[in-house]
């Protein structure tokens, strides 16, 4: 896990995996909503949950080895990026991507209790809270990929 990684820098293996799947998540969101937007609800609902559950490890792994690892500092020391930006940089992705979470969760747990449970819903328009989702992750994603590039190969 802490081996050096597939992406041809001088980070981990976790980053490089972590920073991949951040790089295809948008796209993978995307088939999911294609799915719904095609009827396709059940399709749907299983790779929502799936990328919401498999989001959730991937975080997990990245929180525990960046920690592992030295934390951010540790990352910094090797970086020529300017390490005021960096911290105002990383302190506004992890608040959109805190956001993106607990949105990404109510979205989930709504959809379990309205479609599969058949009570009544916590969300008015499912469809709108998805896209603020899909907006959320999709810049978070973006972000943890520029942060990535910022840390190791700039």
């Amino acid at each position: 896990m802490f081996e050096s990684g597939f992406l041809g820098t001088s980070a981990p293996f976790y980053m490089d995996l972590v920073t991949f799947y951040f790089g295809i998540l948008p796209l993978l969101m995307g088939i999911a909503i294609f799915m719904a937007v095609k009827k396709r609800y059940e399709l749907h609902y299983k790779m929502q949950l799936s990328i919401f559950i498999i989001t959730l490890l991937i975080v997990g792994v990245f929180e525990v080895g960046v920690r592992i690892s030295g934390g951010f500092s540790a990352f910094m020391e090797q970086s020529n990026a300017n390490a005021t930006f960096m911290i105002l940089f990383l302190l506004v992705h992890i608040l959109i991507a805190i956001a993106t979470v607990v949105l990404y969760s109510i979205l989930i747990y709504s959809a379990i209790k309205e479609y599969k449970l058949k009570s009544a819903p916590i969300v008015k328009s499912h469809k709108k809270l998805g896209k603020l989702v899909f907006l959320g992750m999709s810049v978070t994603s973006c972000m943890g990929v520029l942060i990535y590039y910022l840390l190791f190969i700039y």
